[in-house]
């Protein structure tokens, strides 16, 4: 998918406005989500920042973009972790993908919550991170039961990494700051 191989000059840049205060994270955000939804063709895409300890992790969602709408979604939302199926599926692996999120036993526990108020009908996430430390989630969605071709799936899961990388990067340079 060229999006995806794009998606590296696309990161820089957003990294660039960030780190000149150009953009605020939120913004880059934004604009990632939008950029991954076009890409995509899903519904919405968001990230989610990770945290807390196996058994009581939390998501957070930072930043994403609407599709549906064309807008984009700066409102914080927190999802607990309730049973851990889905993240320790997603944590295996750096990926979930679910094509019928309604019939996927990993994802019971969030029907209620999450799946039904959101309209989530089929997901595809990926984690980034470094050093097996989760920092966050780019999860894409869609309101129909949708099949992910690999394409997709490799597609975000390089565009996690680079996400991976640049916040690495970022990480280190504040640490000698």
């Amino acid at each position: 998918m060229e999006f995806a191989h794009n998606f590296h000059v696309f990161a820089r840049d957003m990294s660039h406005e960030f780190d000149e205060g150009r953009l605020t994270e939120v913004e880059a955000g934004v604009k990632v989500c939008e950029y991954l939804q076009k890409g995509l063709k899903c519904a919405t895409v968001s990230v989610w920042a990770v945290s807390g300890p196996v058994g009581q992790r939390s998501m957070r969602r930072a930043a994403g973009f609407d599709g549906v709408r064309g807008v984009g979604v700066t409102t914080p939302v927190d999802f607990p972790e309730r049973g851990g199926a889905y993240f320790n599926a997603l944590l295996a692996s750096g990926c979930y993908v679910c094509p019928d999120t309604f019939a996927d036993p990993n994802l019971h526990a969030v029907k209620d919550t999450m799946l039904v108020p959101f309209n989530i009908h089929s997901l595809l996430s990926a984690s980034y991170g470094s050093n097996g430390e989760v920092w966050g989630i780019i999860s894409c969605t869609d309101s129909i039961v949708r099949r992910w071709r690999p394409a997709e799936v490799t597609a975000l899961r390089k565009c996690a990494a680079e996400i991976a990388v640049r916040r690495a990067r970022r990480r280190a340079r504040q640490a000698l700051e």
